[in-house]
């Protein structure tokens, strides 16, 4: 029985014990699970071989109790204590190496204590709730959801960034993006795919954002005209996700975490990257056309837009051609700049995505422009030599969105396990 299903009448529970208080006559024991806590009341001269248990138990460890539940206008948590019949501590646990005052680093050392709260578990409840209303919505909306290999054969965004691996007597790598598999599934007619995956990242960052290894959940469509059809799906997806969180969670949130779900507005604000750089430059900073974004930037440009919109989100499109991927479609117009944006939230970027660049002849160029070997990339330029039709998408880091939405200090603590140029362990 869970502590939250506890109604008067006799009761069998299993949990931790957070608090323990030994008087002289009488001990007040809290003992805590994942939905609640309760307050076990002993009298030492009535039940003296229970009292012996407790006054050798040590905090956090793990105890079942049989007894019955009874009301109690003066126990304050919840107006019900349980008077026990009989106790079995499970497991004994030794002293804690960490505490309150440990630094996250102290603390991910011993990643099973860190997360041992009702404050921690919320957080993944709050990323449960969050990835099942995503896949939702495109379960909803017709997406097919397809599972793609991790080990790739030829690096999926084209740069140095990969971790290497051996594969037998070849060189093999895992994968920055699904990239290729999800344009893959355009080209074999699937029209409209999911995927929720592991990504890795060999980027030697130690910014708040940066993980070498995250759950990346990322969509593909067919048919679309330009990025702003891309761009209108991952605003409705992110709506609907940001809403199941309110409505489920959202009062536990602001209790616990003391963060409050704002379901966003559609649409969602949009610039194009040229009247960024007009904003950037009357607000006294220095960056030319064609120029890609700085941190301090990326910074200035968020507060600008939420101060003038009110809004947490807005989207920056039509990116220079130069600093994207090679994948991504160019304007037909202007083609130094492409059918590319990128989505930030709050003060951060929170996803990549384009109109992709279907032609195989056009994409090989592209590839071969970037000073790009194309002969590792044949696989992929095939994809799209027996038809294919105009497709876009976007990448999103799911544990960078979760970071962003409960205000949470970095990555290290929106991860369950955190990975980083520092961190293999545990």
């Amino acid at each position: 029985m869970k502590i939250s299903e506890i109604k008067e009448g006799p009761v069998e529970i299993q949990g931790w014990i957070e608090n323990l208080r030994d008087k002289k006559s009488m001990q007040f024991i809290v003992i805590r699970d994942l939905s609640g806590k309760i307050q076990i009341t002993v009298v030492k001269e009535e039940h003296p071989e229970i009292a012996e248990i407790f006054s050798h138990a040590t905090l956090e460890s793990t105890v079942k109790i049989k007894g019955m539940a009874v009301k109690n206008d003066y126990v304050k948590l919840g107006g019900m204590e349980i008077i026990p019949e009989k106790v079995e501590i499970t497991s004994h646990a030794e002293a804690f190496p960490i505490g309150p005052e440990s630094s996250i680093d102290q603390r991910l050392d011993y990643r099973w204590i860190d997360l041992r709260s009702p404050e921690k578990a919320l957080i993944f409840q709050v990323e449960t709730v969050l990835n099942q209303a995503m896949r939702q919505y495109c379960i909803d909306h017709g997406f097919i959801e397809i599972h793609t290999p991790t080990l790739i054969g030829a690096s999926s965004e084209g740069g140095s960034d990969v971790f290497e691996v051996k594969y037998f007597d070849k060189k093999a790598y895992l994968i920055q993006s699904p990239q290729f598999y999800k344009q893959m599934a355009m080209a074999a007619g699937f029209e409209k795919v999911f995927i929720n995956t592991p990504v890795f990242r060999a980027e030697k960052s130690h910014t708040k954002k940066h993980a070498t290894e995250f759950s990346g959940f990322d969509i593909e469509m067919s048919y679309v005209s330009s990025e702003e059809d891309v761009m209108k799906v991952q605003e409705e997806m992110l709506a609907y996700a940001i809403k199941e969180v309110a409505d489920k969670l959202g009062d536990k949130v602001k209790e616990l975490l003391g963060v409050d779900i704002i379901v966003p507005t559609l649409p969602f604000p949009r610039i194009t990257v040229k009247e960024a750089y007009v904003i950037l430059r009357g607000l006294g900073l220095d960056i030319k056309d064609g120029d890609d974004f700085t941190t301090e930037q990326e910074i200035a440009l968020c507060k600008y837009m939420e101060e003038k919109n009110g809004h947490q989100f807005f989207f920056v499109n039509e990116y220079p051609s130069a600093v994207r991927a090679f994948y991504t479609m160019a304007k037909e117009d202007e083609p130094t700049y492409s059918k590319s944006y990128d989505l930030y939230f709050k003060d951060v970027e929170l996803t990549s995505g384009a109109q992709r660049e279907h032609r195989p002849d056009i994409l090989k160029k592209q590839i071969e422009d970037r000073g790009i070997d194309p002969t590792p990339m044949t696989d992929y330029i095939n994809f799209f030599k027996n038809g294919c039709p105009p497709h876009g998408g976007f990448g999103l880091g799911l544990d960078r969105f979760l970071m962003l939405l409960l205000n949470l200090p970095s990555l290290k603590e929106a991860m369950y396990v955190f990975r980083g140029p520092d961190r293999l362990n545990p």
